[in-house]
Order: structure tokens, then C-alpha cells, then sequence
């Protein structure tokens, strides 16, 4: 954990959150508010304004594209964490990526520039940049080779912030790996797959991924605002050890009491489905068992070299893979996403 001293970094000045009713945005507003830091949002609504402030978030609704309100929400600020994303989707236009990952990021560093005060800007992107990785662990001097419109974007985004920060902006670039734990919807699908006895891996070669479970990469976040080594650099965040897709179902299995199937499903087969999932109008996709991205993350390893983290931020992260599954299904049967 962040030593007081550090804490006191933010704690002494005002934080702004961008993304603040998100996942990863909403899991450090917490942490920050525990820590006694004041923190404000920039939100796109009312009602989610209303539920932020019961908190004790001060409050600025308006979206990244509105630099009146983004002004705003930066008067004062010392420490940004730009955490604001969109989630791949099927059928979602690329300009709307576009909007938010490169417009949004590009307006918010512009507005940054006039305020005097501040310290620090960490921006959240991912290890998605680097698309897939293979069996070797990549590190942040890996080309950047994105797969799909959601990489590209948040790839332009990076390039943005790194330009800055050579001018001497101070920039963090946070880039997380495959994020779980209670408050995430992106993997509550795997979960009723396997808790259902349908999973079962595609193809005849191991995948591996790197998940990082949310309390420790609020941690790195929090590292990043007040880490003296951060600025001007990247920093991929995952969990203690790369784990294979079957060894990460048999965790989610054993967390419901069940097992995983034997028996692979071949390539051939899963490529049908995914193009039949493909063909589904936009609205039902989701519903489908496979689509090309699902069978994309279901075929390809993507594992991270978390050294340069552990030298100079002293980041670990320090859940395991059954403690996180374990909490991670206990929530989604507390709010009904998984039957009790």
C-alpha cells in the first residue's frame, strides 16, 4: 500500500477523475475518498452527478467535448487521473472511439495546460496498445500494434499524452491489463459460460492472459499520482503471474462449485460461430456465443512485463487469482448477474 507521506501528496491539494462512475474510474474515486483526498468529477448526467456527490465528490457535469466544462471541473486541480474510456462494443461507430479516446484526451491535456496549479496527469490507457503479445511477456519498449478500433484509439491517445509530456506536460501513462473484481460487467458473460459448463478452450494452443484484480490496480493508480519517478513514463500493470484461459475458467468453476468440461473446441468450428455471431444485428449480438473479438480474446495470449513497475513506482500487485475470482462471483451473486 501508498505510505502516508505519499498520500499526503494528494491529500494536500484536489483531484480530478475523469471516468468517475466507471469500473476502474469509480474503484479509485473510493480509494481516494478513504484517503482523505478531496476529489472532484466530470460527468455526463444528472443522475450519476447526484449519486457522486451523496459520496462527497464535488461535481462538474459536462462531457470531454464541452471546454467550458472542462475548465470547470480543472479549476484548482493539482492531480488529474484521466480514466474516462468506451468499452469495445459491436456495431458502435469508430468515430465515437475516436470522440473520446483522442478528441476527449487532446482537449482535456489543451485545458490542462492553463491551469498553473497542476502536478500530475495520469492518463489510463492499456495494454491493449500492444496487441497480441504471445507466450513472452511484453514491456513497455514493445511497438505498439493494436487489433481492433478500441487499441487504435486508446494507441492515438498515448501518442498525444507522450508528445506532451516531451514538452515537459506532466504526464503518467497507466497502462492496465485485464482489470477484474467486484463492479465489472466486461466479464460477467465468462463467468455464466463457465459457471454453465460451456466453456471449453478453441484450438489446440495455450493462452495465456494477465489479469489484475481492481483493488491492486487502484493501487497503481494511486502510485502513479504521487510516485516522484513516474513522470514522463509508461507502466503496464497486471497481476502476479500470467495465467492460462483454462486455469483462469477452473478458478471461475471452482468459485460456483463446478468443473470445467473436458475437450477442446476446434478452430474451424469456433471461426463459424463467431462469423454467425458476427452476422446478428447489433442489438442481439451480445447474446451470441461467439463473435470474431470474443474469439479474439479467447485464442490470443497477451502477457505483460511488470518490472519496470516494480522498480520505480515499488508496485506488486499482491491478489491471487482464487481470491479474486472468489470475491469477483461472490459480487455478482450479491447484485444477481449470477444465480445465488
Amino acid at each position: 500500500m501508498s505510505s502516508d507521506g505519499d498520500i499526503e501528496n494528494l491529500r494536500r491539494g484536489l483531484v480530478l477523475v475523469t471516468g468517475a462512475t466507471g469500473f476502474l474510474g469509480g474503484s479509485l474515486v473510493r480509494r481516494l475518498l478513504l484517503e482523505g483526498v478531496r476529489v472532484r468529477a466530470l460527468v455526463r448526467s444528472q443522475p450519476k452527478a447526484t449519486e457522486l456527490t451523496r459520496q462527497g465528490v464535488e461535481v462538474v457535469v459536462g462531457d470531454l467535448d464541452d471546454e467550458v466544462a472542462v475548465g470547470a471541473a480543472l479549476d484548482g486541480v493539482t492531480v488529474v487521473y484521466h480514466v474516462a474510456g468506451k468499452l469495445l462494443e459491436p456495431g458502435e461507430p469508430a468515430d465515437e472511439y475516436r470522440k473520446t479516446h483522442v478528441e476527449g484526451t487532446m482537449r482535456l491535456i489543451k485545458c490542462c495546460r492553463r491551469h498553473i496549479p497542476l502536478e500530475r496527469f495520469v492518463h489510463c490507457s492499456t495494454t491493449g496498445v500492444l496487441g497480441t503479445t504471445g507466450d513472452q511477456p511484453a514491456d513497455e519498449t514493445t511497438p505498439m500494434r493494436p487489433t481492433n478500433i478500441y487499441e487504435e484509439t486508446k494507441a492515438d491517445a498515448e501518442l498525444a499524452v507522450s508528445a506532451a509530456s516531451r514538452e515537459g506536460f506532466p504526464a503518467v501513462i497507466a497502462r492496465p491489463g485485464l482489470v477484474y473484481g467486484p463492479g465489472d460487467l466486461h466479464l460477467v458473460g465468462f463467468f455464466r459460460t463457465v459457471l454453465r459448463r460451456r466453456f471449453r478452450p478453441i484450438g489446440g494452443q495455450t493462452v495465456w492472459l494477465h489479469p489484475i484484480y481492481i483493488d491492486d490496480m487502484t493501487e497503481a493508480f494511486v502510485r502513479c499520482g504521487v510516485g516522484a519517478a513516474a513522470v514522463g513514463e509508461s507502466f503496464h500493470f497486471a497481476g502476479p503471474e500470467h495465467v492460462s484461459l483454462e486455469r483462469l475458467a477452473t478458478a471461475i468453476a471452482e468459485s460456483g462449485g463446478t468443473t470445467v468440461p473436458r475437450g477442446r473446441i476446434p478452430l474451424p468450428v469456433a471461426r463459424l460461430a463467431a462469423a454467425f455471431g458476427d452476422a446478428l444485428p447489433a442489438r442481439v449480438r451480445h447474446a451470441a456465443p461467439l463473435t470474431t473479438n470474443r474469439l479474439e480474446f479467447l485464442t490470443h495470449s497477451r502477457v505483460y512485463c511488470v518490472a519496470k513497475a516494480e522498480r520505480l513506482l515499488h508496485f506488486a500487485a499482491q491478489t491471487d487469482l482464487p481470491t479474486g475470482i472468489a470475491n469477483s462471483s461472490a459480487w455478482y451473486r450479491e447484485h444477481g448477474y449470477l444465480p445465488a
